[in-house]
């Protein structure tokens, strides 16, 4: 076999590794869980519905996937506090649009759910985020 056909065939071979990557979506109820959810009619009322943006929803997004990513799992030898933070439910999210088109989006953990004593003081983030470049320009936690 020649070397170019060696080069060839190692670069089929490595980019079929991309096939592999792991997805990101978020897990799903089993079928039969969902089939007994009825929705109920669209009522979207003022005082009840949130309305975002879709620059708003990607930017929360972008900043949620950074600071907790859905695939990020608590060590073994997590306390319950620790694994608490692992929960994307006790996190609070701000956002703000910036006139150059940049969104803040300030993420904080409400510590006081996964610590009575509220010692975890130091869980959240900020994140400057460029929806049109699908880009995290700034961040610091």
């Amino acid at each position: 076999m020649t070397r170019a056909s060696l080069l060839v065939l190692s670069l089929v071979a490595l980019s079929g590794c991309s096939l592999f990557q792991r997805s990101t979506r978020p897990p799903h109820a089993p079928p039969e869980e969902a089939q007994k959810f009825v929705f109920p009619p669209l009522l979207f009322q003022e005082g009840r519905t949130t309305l975002l943006s879709g620059d708003l929803a990607t930017a929360v997004q972008l900043a949620m996937d950074d600071f907790l990513p859905l695939d990020r799992k608590p060590p073994k030898d997590a306390t319950p506090v620790e694994l608490c933070l692992f929960r994307r439910d006790i996190y609070q999210v701000s956002v703000e649009q910036l006139p150059d088109g940049i969104i803040l989006v300030g993420i904080y953990a409400h510590t006081e759910i996964c610590d009575p004593n509220d010692t975890a003081t130091d869980a959240g983030g900020l994140y400057a985020v460029d929806v049109h470049r699908g880009l995290i320009v700034a961040q610091q936690r």
